[in-house]
C-alpha cells in the first residue's frame, strides 16, 4: 500500500531551503506513477490473463483527452508552484505507455533485465529519468537518448495520416505516411495488410513505402498490436491505378 511508505513533513517543510532538492524530483514523477500504471497491467495480464491491449487502448484515450486540455511533456519543468498539477495522465498513463514502447523497442528479455537492475541500483534511494535512461542503455547496449527525448521531453504524440493506392501495373502497394503534429517523431510503424505484418521506420514528416503485392489488399490496419502511442487518420483509399 502506498500509504505504508508515505513520508511526513512538518508544517514549515515547504519553506525550508533544504526541501528544494526534494521538490526538484517532482518532474520525474512518472518514474513512480508511470511504472505503477504499466506494472499493474503486466501483473493483471500475468496473474489473471487480463487483456494488456485493452488496458493500453484505454490509457491511450486518456492521454489524448488530457493533451487537448494541456499540452506538456511527461518530464515537465514548467510547474514551479503547485506540484500536484503533475499528478496527471502524463505521469500515469503516458508514463506507462513509454515503458510499453521501450519494452517493444529493446525486447522483453533486455527490458526486464533493465527493470531489475534499475530497482536493485536505486532501491531505497532517489533516481531521475537520466539515471533510468543510463541503466536501460547499459542493459540493452543501445543509445536510447532520442527515444527518451521524444517520448518524455517532447509534448504530444504522433498523429499520422495514412494514404495508399494499389498499382496494378507494378503489382505494388504504395503508402504515404504524413505526421501531422508540429515536431515529427521517429518510430517503427506496424501495418497489418490482409492480416500479414509489415513494419516501416518513420523518421521524417513524410515517408513513402512500396510493398510488392500480387493483388489489391482488402484491409490495411495501422498498429494492429497496440504498440504505439499514436492516432491515425485514414482517408478513403484511392484504390487501384
Amino acid at each position: 500500500m502506498e500509504n505504508a511508505g508515505a513520508i511526513c513533513y512538518y508544517e514549515n517543510s515547504v519553506s525550508s531551503p533544504g526541501v528544494e532538492s526534494l521538490m526538484a524530483q517532482w518532474r520525474h514523477l512518472w518514474l513512480s506513477e508511470g511504472f505503477a500504471t504499466y506494472m499493474t497491467h503486466c501483473y493483471l495480464e500475468s496473474r489473471y490473463g487480463a487483456d494488456l491491449k485493452a488496458g493500453l487502448r484505454k490509457d491511450r484515450a486518456t492521454v489524448f483527452s488530457f493533451e487537448k486540455k494541456r499540452m506538456t511533456p511527461v518530464v515537465d519543468s514548467s510547474v514551479k508552484q503547485d506540484y500536484m498539477e503533475l499528478l496527471n495522465p502524463n505521469s500515469y498513463q503516458k508514463g506507462g505507455w513509454v515503458l510499453h514502447m521501450l519494452r517493444r523497442k529493446i525486447g522483453d528479455s533486455l527490458f526486464w533485465k533493465a527493470i531489475s537492475t534499475y530497482y536493485g541500483t536505486y532501491r531505497n534511494s532517489n533516481a531521475s529519468t537520466e539515471d533510468f535512461e543510463k541503466i536501460v542503455e547499459t542493459a540493452s547496449g543501445q543509445d536510447l537518448h532520442a527515444f527518451f527525448h521524444q517520448w518524455l521531453y517532447t509534448p504530444g504524440h504522433p498523429s499520422v495520416r495514412l494514404e495508399w493506392y494499389y498499382d496494378d501495373a507494378n503489382s505494388a502497394l504504395f503508402n504515404t505516411t504524413t505526421q501531422l503534429q508540429p515536431i515529427p517523431f521517429e518510430f517503427p510503424l506496424e501495418l497489418s495488410i490482409d492480416g500479414k505484418p509489415y513494419t516501416t521506420q518513420l523518421t521524417t514528416k513524410t515517408n513513402f513505402l512500396r510493398i510488392p503485392l500480387i493483388a489489391e489488399p482488402a484491409t490495411i490496419t495501422p498498429d494492429p498490436n497496440v504498440n504505439l502511442l499514436a492516432d491515425f487518420e485514414i482517408p478513403a483509399a484511392a484504390g487501384s491505378r
